[in-house]
């Protein structure tokens, strides 16, 4: 398994043992990944199924109410159907029960898992500015420097609007990935794509070194992101 379908709980077959089958597999996939340091876009991925699952605890009352029911009768009055109300204790509800108290705690420590290695990244990497820092930092460049090649991977950042998890966030597209050597420097490359976009004449640019060789995409790149939101006083 590489994902969990965001309707996992009403897909297949709704048994306690079936859906604990399902969760386990998915949360030794996630616990293999952060293990190797991949933590996007599982750790988003995680929350959002977190909440959901808590919103859904919260809200039982609501589900209990949309489920059929069986008719009992005419209410003559009225002219309205009458309905027999369903035990909460009955199968579903049960179940549903069993399978929220074992997912919730569950999503709880693989969140806390991923967040620990997510600060363990953040440690081990350094932002510095390149050239003169401008008053306007909402968008720009990133340069991540490649741990053990004279290779720069080059992104362009924008600050952006609300995600899914109603979160601002950085919008990145990927540049160019370049050598780099005494010809062919961070600030020559700055100056560069200041000739080559006329629509950003004194951009912000980073360059983003690292202790360690992470995945640049899965790793690097959302940590980064992150950091440069609290450097933009966003986060």
């Amino acid at each position: 398994m590489t994902a969990l379908d965001q309707n996992w709980l009403t897909q297949g077959i709704f048994d306690f043992e079936y859906k604990k089958y399902v969760l386990m597999s998915y949360f030794q996939h996630i616990h293999s990944e952060f293990t190797h340091n991949r933590l996007h876009p599982y750790l988003p991925e995680l929350k959002w199924h977190f909440n959901a699952c808590v919103d859904l605890q919260n809200n039982k009352s609501q589900i209990r109410t949309a489920l059929p029911k069986n008719v009992t009768g005419i209410d003559v009055n009225n002219w309205k159907l009458t309905y027999e109300e369903i035990d909460p204790d009955d199968a579903y509800m049960s179940d549903l029960n069993y399978i929220l108290d074992f997912a919730i705690p569950r999503f709880s420590k693989s969140i806390d898992e991923g967040i620990e290695r997510f600060t363990e990244v953040e440690e081990n990497i350094r932002i510095s500015p390149v050239g003169i820092v401008p008053l306007r930092l909402q968008e720009g460049y990133l340069l991540f420097l490649h741990t053990f090649q004279p290779l720069v991977t080059i992104f362009q950042y924008q600050l952006a609007l609300y995600n899914e998890m109603r979160e601002r966030y950085l919008k990145t597209t990927f540049v160019d990935t370049m050598r780099i050597g005494i010809g062919n420097t961070v600030s020559q490359i700055k100056v560069d794509l200041t000739k080559k976009n006329k629509s950003l004449p004194n951009p912000a640019t980073y360059i983003v070194e690292s202790k360690y060789e992470y995945p640049l995409h899965e790793t690097l790149l959302p940590v980064t992101e992150k950091l440069m939101l609290r450097e933009i006083n966003i986060a």
